[in-house]
């Protein structure tokens, strides 16, 4: 889908990043519509991401001392036809390939022609990061979030392949021209995909054995999009979706934001762990004692596993997508950075008692994430990465208030009762104390 543009960069959305990068598409229509689902294209203007990235920062991450990971660039030689599609290899190798790269070897092969993504830039230029965490929490995404960046001369780009995660494009400098299919070879698949010369269609890692239900149908070129990307535009291609890339005449540098899925297998377990942990029952299993002659299980032991397995079942049975427990996972998970393991911890900030003529706001970065819980009973915070709060009764829409009015003196919290008798300033002190320590409050700076 071709749309028009909203002309705000950006970094000047502090508060509202979703919204600059997508527009005119809404959060909601994206969500809805597109994820997961069909393509986006949205046409840009120049200065959309001004102030976000450029060669320079490429430059730098490259060049920073100290040890790389060891997938941190790739590159990729893939040849091209004279049109600037994929060309043709011998029937039984892939068509797109690529190659872990040193960062001192990085100039010399580009010069040689090759395209080179780095990845998880926002570890080397850290003002990705609070870009990439804003856009998860408007989101409301559990998953993980991450940006590559990707440096093409011309005439230089992937050939097909499919990823296993969401896939946008962000194009900062140079034009790519972008050839895609129209809809995903399989939703979600759980490995990337390539194409042999011969055209079949197979997963990249000789490893995957695909199961019945995940093999690829032959890949229709005539179902395929093209488009070319400049300076502004945003492509955002679901999981599966085929796609080849080339450069333009000028050469191409792109940031790629990806959503990569957290499964509900993870999300499940780490649900589990949290309820059950005090149970010694579910933190230590038995042994089963085998037959040796017959294989035969301990009868007791087979009853434990089956009274451990029932325990998880009627606690899930007992869950809804409302329940407090699962509002307070998805939270932790959306401000995780690495979602499925465990996040720094967020320090507890040092906290005088909150005086009634002071000045609060809500803390200026925006690190948080509220939901809504138990049909609106419970609030669940989690501040920074790892702070979490659950909140009930009147503190419910007492802090839904401080969220919306995000600046206030703090006397004012005492008429926030609904229309009711005012709030003791004791219990309000209290309050505004405890989430000044939290780190959800701050005090406001002053402009006078």
């Amino acid at each position: 889908m071709l749309t028009g543009v909203a002309r705000v960069p950006v970094t000047a959305a502090r508060g509202d990043e979703l919204r600059a990068l997508l527009g005119p598409v809404t959060p909601e229509t994206f969500v809805r519509e597109y994820w997961g689902a069909k393509p986006l294209f949205v046409k840009g203007f120049k200065e959309k991401y001004h102030g976000l990235f450029d060669a320079e920062a490429f430059s730098r991450a490259l060049s920073m001392p100290g040890p790389a990971p060891v997938d941190f660039l790739r590159v990729s030689f893939d040849r091209k036809t004279e049109q600037g599609t994929s060309a043709l290899v011998a029937p039984d190798e892939p068509r797109s390939s690529a190659f872990r790269a040193t960062p001192e070897q990085a100039v010399p092969l580009f010069d040689a022609g090759a395209t080179l993504c780095v990845s998880q830039m926002e570890t080397r230029v850290p003002a990705l990061a609070p870009f990439l965490a804003a856009v998860k929490r408007q989101l409301g995404y559990p998953g993980k979030v991450s940006f590559n960046a990707y440096l093409s001369p011309p005439g230089s780009g992937y050939n097909w392949h499919f990823d296993s995660r969401i896939a946008s494009t962000l194009q900062i400098e140079g034009t790519k021209v972008w050839r895609f299919s129209n809809r995903p070879a399989i939703a979600w698949p759980r490995a990337n995909g390539t194409l042999r010369g011969d055209g079949t269609a197979q997963y990249a890692d000789p490893g995957v054995v695909a199961a019945e239900w995940e093999r690829l149908e032959p890949f229709d070129p005539a179902d395929t999009t093209e488009v070319l990307l400049e300076p502004g535009d945003l492509l955002v291609l679901p999981a599966g979706v085929w796609h080849e890339a080339c450069g333009g005449t000028g050469g191409s540098l792109a940031l790629n934001l990806s959503f990569t899925p957290v499964s509900y297998t993870v999300l499940v377990r780490s649900l589990l762990d949290k309820l059950l942990v005090a149970e010694a029952g579910w933190r230590g299993p038995a042994p089963v004692l085998p037959d040796p002659a017959t294989g035969a299980a301990d009868s007791e032991a087979i009853a434990a596993i089956g009274a451990e397995l029932a325990r998880a079942a009627a606690l899930l049975a007992s869950l809804s997508g409302d329940s407090a427990a699962v509002a307070a996972l998805w939270a932790a998970f959306v401000q995780n950075p690495n979602p499925g393991f465990p996040a720094a911890p967020t320090p507890a900030v040092a906290a005088t008692p909150v005086e009634a003529g002071q000045r609060l706001r809500v803390r200026a970065d925006g690190n948080l994430f509220a939901l809504l819980a138990d049909g609106g009973a419970t609030l669940a915070l989690v501040i920074g990465t790892s702070r979490e709060v659950e909140l009930t009764g009147v503190a419910v829409p007492f802090v839904q208030r401080m969220l919306r009015e995000r600046e206030f003196t703090a006397s004012d919290c005492m008429g926030w009762n609904d229309g009711d008798a005012p709030f003791a300033w004791s219990d309000v002190q209290t309050m505004l104390t405890s989430l000044k320590r939290e780190g959800l409050l701050e005090h406001a700076v002053s402009t006078g």
